[in-house]
């Protein structure tokens, strides 16, 4: 399989088996935890990744930001006007820079389900509603995570733009 074809079946592939239970902050950073286990070939052994990833406070692109940073070979006369353009359409933004933190990578003998179904309950027992449990695909655990990670920027994207509109953040 060429780079394209794994990273396309890894998005396929890829399910959240337990979403974790709350939107990104928006003022703040947000740690978010995760198990992603993986059945390898064999089907005897599930790699099991816990990990941290960190989203941190995510920065704010307003169309001024947009004109200023992202617009190149426009004279300023044109630049403006683009900007204008953008805070008509209404366009804003977050952008968010992350950090990985890998805990453990184990190997486990058994049946994917059973070892998923043990992974829940310790969540449960422990209560743990920052904690997502993510089926992957071998050797590609990265695009799992993020897949999962823009599943839940998309989810939380409309409630963090309306909490920022309140405080007047993007008052043009």
């Amino acid at each position: 399989m060429d780079m394209e074809e794994k990273f396309k079946y890894a998005l396929k592939k890829t399910e959240i088996i337990r979403p974790a239970n709350y939107n990104l902050y928006t003022f703040s950073s947000t740690t978010i935890r995760y198990a992603i286990a993986t059945e390898l070939a064999d089907k005897i052994l599930v790699e099991v990744r816990d990990g941290e990833l960190t989203a941190e406070r995510p920065a704010i692109i307003t169309p001024s930001h947009f004109a200023e940073n992202y617009l190149e070979g426009f004279d300023p006369e044109q630049a403006e006007y683009i900007e204008m353009m953008l805070k008509k359409f209404g366009l804003r933004g977050l952008r968010y820079k992350y950090k990985n933190e890998t805990k453990s990578v184990k190997l486990i003998s058994g049946s994917f389900q059973n070892i998923v179904e043990k992974i829940k309950r310790e969540i449960e027992t422990k209560g743990d509603d920052f904690a997502a449990i993510i089926k992957g695909v071998p050797d590609m655990w990265g695009v799992s995570l993020m897949k999962y990670v823009v599943e839940l920027i998309s989810r939380s994207f409309p409630d963090n733009i309306r909490e920022l509109e309140e405080r007047g953040w993007f008052g043009y």
